[in-house]
């Protein structure tokens, strides 16, 4: 398939040109520009980015600002309780204790930042495939 006002090779399922914005297929809007839609994509790779990081950063991106939000203030929670737990165990159970205090902080910490870095990519592409699909964002 090709879009009727510009010409570009478009998917079977494409409902707006990544081109130019127009409406695919029957019925296309043709040259009329007063209705175009602008298409932008949200990189995936700089969303996986952002989200290396600091948590959250990839979901604001796209465009999720209470999970980021939320994604960004568990993160500090986690490092604060973390921080303190080892401080507290090392001051009464010495080093050991310190860092058996604080590890299942740490295991949730990478635990939480890994899965972040999933989900903004994934987000990343939901975004793109609404964006295609019908030219609104998704959320």
């Amino acid at each position: 398939m090709y879009c009727n006002n510009c010409g570009n090779k478009a998917e079977e399922r494409q409902v707006f040109c990544d081109r130019c914005g127009n409406k695919m297929g029957e019925g296309g809007m043709g040259n009329n520009h007063s209705h175009r839609i602008i298409v932008r994509e949200k990189s995936t790779g700089a969303a996986a980015l952002l989200s290396v990081l600091w948590p959250g950063l990839g979901q604001l991106y796209v465009g999720r600002v209470g999970r980021g939000l939320a994604l960004m203030m568990s993160q500090l929670i986690l490092i604060m309780a973390g921080a303190f737990f080892t401080v507290v165990g090392t001051l009464f159970g010495g080093l050991g204790g310190g860092i058996g205090s604080g590890i299942i902080f740490y295991i949730a910490i990478f635990a939480l930042w890994a899965w972040n870095i999933f989900d903004a990519y994934k987000n990343a592409n939901v975004y793109n495939d609404a964006m295609m699909q019908n030219g609104r964002r998704p959320w």
